[in-house]
């Protein structure tokens, strides 16, 4: 079972952003059912017959609370394998029910305050049934020559796009499955779908099937040399251009990086310690910051200084200005070549 959260800054280009209204994503969705020769039917918890209008005004007006920047909906895929498909004869009933149950994992596993937990009944969607899929570009068999990007894939395709608020039912919470692992681990609601499956349908997944939680995987090592040179010349650079008192340890940065597994949120921060370094700005518990992604507070005799470095940084940049304006004014009048061309 493959259970996917789009990430629409990398995969949702051409087909919607999440931060406005649903109309583009339920428009596309229409689009690739219609494609298929099948009529664009959605489904939800409570029936199975819903237009996209009705989805859309569902969505779209469940949006309370939420700035104009935020995410107002999240796109999700449920994909069995051919053989899941092949267990369950593809047939939609089945998969729909089993959405259904997705689903009502997929609110469970939201964490919230005072321990309470979320159900089928609190959150909005939608969903849609597709039978096809097409080949991509990087697929193993277009880059054999045995297939063309765009064409049908042969075999069982079934899958299930669901599109969920972003705001509970009421309108008082917001859910991010993508934001902070406390709050809603991906992982195990993946890894839950899968399980849910089986026990739906009495299957036997095969271990390509199975989600790994990431404890148990074995991560690829290969380039941590080149990765660990590469921060240490980051570091570097960064120690060029700040004071003294807060140049970065090297080797504490890259005991750093392997703690977080050179994830994203690392090169996040540390690219944000570079910005800093760049702008002269003082970097406040660059440490911190790297190992937890996450900003310390300032204390107050440091705000003293950063705003007293900034007015200097002014005056500095007010000087310079005025030097060039002075140096400008008191320099004689030359032609400029092109006049003097022109003369000739």
């Amino acid at each position: 079972m493959y259970v996917k959260l789009i990430n629409p800054k990398i995969h949702g280009k051409a087909a919607y952003t999440n931060t406005g209204s649903s109309a583009q994503t339920l428009q596309y969705l229409q689009h690739e059912a219609v494609g298929e020769g099948q009529e664009a039917t959605f489904f939800s918890a409570a029936t199975d017959e819903l237009s996209a209008a009705q989805v859309r005004q569902a969505i779209d007006t469940n949006v309370k609370g939420l700035r104009a920047s935020e995410a107002k909906f999240y796109s999700l895929v449920l994909s069995p394998s051919e053989q899941e498909l092949a267990h369950i004869g593809s047939e939609p009933e089945k998969l729909k029910a089993y959405t259904r149950a997705v689903m009502q994992q997929y609110a469970q596993n939201f964490t919230l305050s005072g321990g309470r937990q979320l159900g089928r009944q609190d959150i909005v969607w939608g969903a849609v049934l597709h039978q096809d899929r097409t080949h991509r570009g990087t697929d193993p068999e277009v880059l054999a020559g045995t297939a063309k990007a765009g064409e049908k894939r042969v075999g069982l395709q079934a899958h299930v796009h669901v599109i969920v608020s972003a705001r509970d039912v009421e309108q008082k919470i917001t859910l991010n499955p993508g934001g902070r692992r406390q709050r809603f681990d991906l992982m195990h609601w993946q890894a839950a779908a899968g399980r849910q499956f089986e026990r739906q349908f009495g299957y036997v997944a095969q271990e390509h099937e199975k989600l790994r939680p990431k404890s148990t995987r074995q991560r690829d090592t290969t380039h941590d040399a080149g990765r660990l040179e590469k921060i240490a010349e980051r570091v570097a650079r960064i120690n060029l251009l700040v004071p003294h008192e807060q140049r970065l340890a090297p080797e504490k940065v890259q005991r750093i990086a392997v703690a977080r597994e050179f994830d994203k949120t690392f090169y996040r921060m540390l690219a944000r310690v570079e910005e800093r370094a760049r702008d002269g700005r003082p970097i406040d518990n660059g440490l911190q910051l790297l190992s937890t992604g996450r900003e310390q507070a300032v204390a107050p005799q440091r705000q003293v200084a950063t705003a007293l470095h900034a007015v200097q940084s002014l005056v500095r940049r007010v000087q310079n200005a005025q030097d060039e304006r002075t140096e400008h004014v008191a320099e004689k009048p030359k032609r400029r070549g092109a006049e003097l061309d022109i003369e000739m």
